[in-house]
């Protein structure tokens, strides 16, 4: 015990029954201690209050949740065959810290504070970087980020990704490591609002959609059919959720605003809608295949407020 960091104790003894240990449902004295300072018994019994994640001190939360700028080539879930996991981007030379004041900013770099930098191995990586975006290989070892004598790169650890962006999709990615901000930040209500700007051409039937019998319709300017309820996919029982907002964007070309030929969309969503069935959507609903999405926020956290390629750790505020 002396060892860990952290250990959970049940009326003054220490919970060692694995994972996940079941304890009365109204036991009041649970108590996080350090290994090696644990009570004795002239200590008298602290009760257990819960304090809400909203309501606790700052200074508890602080790097629970971070945003990256994801950049294209990169994926945001499980490794593709030509695509490396975004999360390879979480290292120390990419984190910017603009926005903290120096003491802010020294819990960061020093490991273990407030976060935490595991080895990372890239060695099958390599032959992926020919296939990316010249962009996307700058920080792959070799070039912008440092390798360790093993040949390892060091990234954050212990997070996970709340809402995907596919290989192609860029912007706005938040990772968390609270079970309770990663439940807020998926959860279907009330609601996180995202917002998503894309380049749209008209949708060419392909022979799997000929074969599902999926109807393509011919492209269409009109986009009040995305804010109407009970909207399905081809095949799908669950509904649509309607956008929050959509309209066309001005396109700039030679100088001249081309309204009527615009091929821009900036629309906003809910919670649940993922990327995969927005682009479904598009085609199905609209006549549009999604050429590039970028999402430019989630909530209150924008896309410019990171360079691409780039994470910091989300503010107070946001």
């Amino acid at each position: 015990l002396k060892d860990l960091d952290q250990v959970i104790y049940l009326n003054g003894k220490p919970v060692m029954g694995g994972a996940a240990v079941k304890i009365p449902p109204l036991e009041k004295y649970i108590e996080i201690r350090s290994g090696d300072d644990p009570p004795d018994d002239t200590e008298e019994l602290k009760e257990f209050v819960f304090v809400p994640y909203a309501d606790r001190p700052w200074e508890e939360i602080q790097g629970d949740t971070i945003v990256m700028n994801k950049p294209a080539g990169y994926v945001s879930g499980q490794l593709g065959h030509q695509y490396v996991n975004a999360a390879s981007l979480l290292t120390r030379e990419n984190i910017r810290l603009d926005h903290l004041d120096k003491e802010e900013r020294q819990l960061f770099y020093n490991d273990g504070s407030t976060v935490s930098f595991d080895h990372w191995k890239f060695a099958r990586y390599h032959k992926m970087i020919k296939s990316m975006p010249n962009d996307s290989g700058e920080t792959l070892p070799g070039k912008k980020t440092k390798e360790t004598s093993q040949g390892k790169i060091e990234t954050l650890s212990g997070y996970d990704t709340s809402g995907g962006l596919d290989s192609d999709s860029t912007g706005v990615l938040l990772f968390t490591r609270s079970k309770l901000m990663y439940q807020r930040l998926v959860a279907p209500k009330p609601g996180i609002q995202r917002e998503y700007i894309v380049k749209v051409h008209p949708a060419i039937p392909t022979t799997k959609d000929i074969e599902l019998g999926i109807n393509i319709p011919p492209p269409t300017r009109d986009l009040s059919v995305l804010f109407k309820r009970g909207n399905r996919l081809h095949n799908e029982r669950i509904s649509l959720k309607p956008l929050k907002e959509a309209e066309w964007l001005d396109d700039v070309q030679n100088g001249k605003v081309q309204k009527k030929q615009s091929r821009t969309i900036r629309f906003v969503t809910v919670t649940g809608t993922n990327q995969k069935r927005i682009k479904r959507m598009f085609r199905e609903y609209l006549g549009w295949h999604i050429a590039e999405l970028v999402r430019t926020s989630v909530g209150p956290v924008q896309v410019d407020s990171v360079p691409e390629g780039k994470w910091r750790p989300l503010t107070q505020e946001e």
